[in-house]
């Protein structure tokens, strides 16, 4: 196993400790009962549907940037799968995490919202919307 240079190490450290930071950041808003939101059922949907959009659209964006500090400028396909595939990977262990936590359940639809928030950064992206 090659080693790695300080200089590498760093680079990479620099580069994925704001998604990872994010990522924590989405772990505390997953690990509470009772998340705020307002009186009127549509308003709250809509709200909390937002707010999965939102954080995950983010943490595609962060680790895409991560993604292109640490191998290289030239953006290919694999510059966008392998945020998404992380991003996914996260929505997934995050609705399990939920189902941990008194009063919050796992579903496949905030799965959903999730990906939708990365899907549509990654469309923005590539100047499709």
């Amino acid at each position: 196993m090659p080693k790695l240079k300080v200089n590498t190490i760093k680079t990479y450290f620099l580069a994925y400790s704001v998604p990872t930071l994010w990522a924590a950041f989405i772990f505390v808003l997953s690990a509470q009962e009772v998340l705020p939101g307002f009186s009127v059922s549509v308003y709250d949907f809509i709200f909390k549907k937002s707010a999965h959009m939102f954080v995950y659209a983010i943490l595609y964006l962060l680790l895409f940037r991560a993604y292109q500090k640490t191998n290289g400028k030239k953006i290919t396909r694999k510059s966008y799968l392998f945020p998404l595939l992380i991003s996914l990977i996260y929505s997934l262990t995050d609705e399990l995490h939920q189902s941990t936590v008194p009063g919050r359940y796992p579903t496949l639809r905030d799965m959903g919202y999730d990906m939708l928030g990365v899907t549509t950064a990654l469309l923005y992206q590539l100047k499709l919307i």
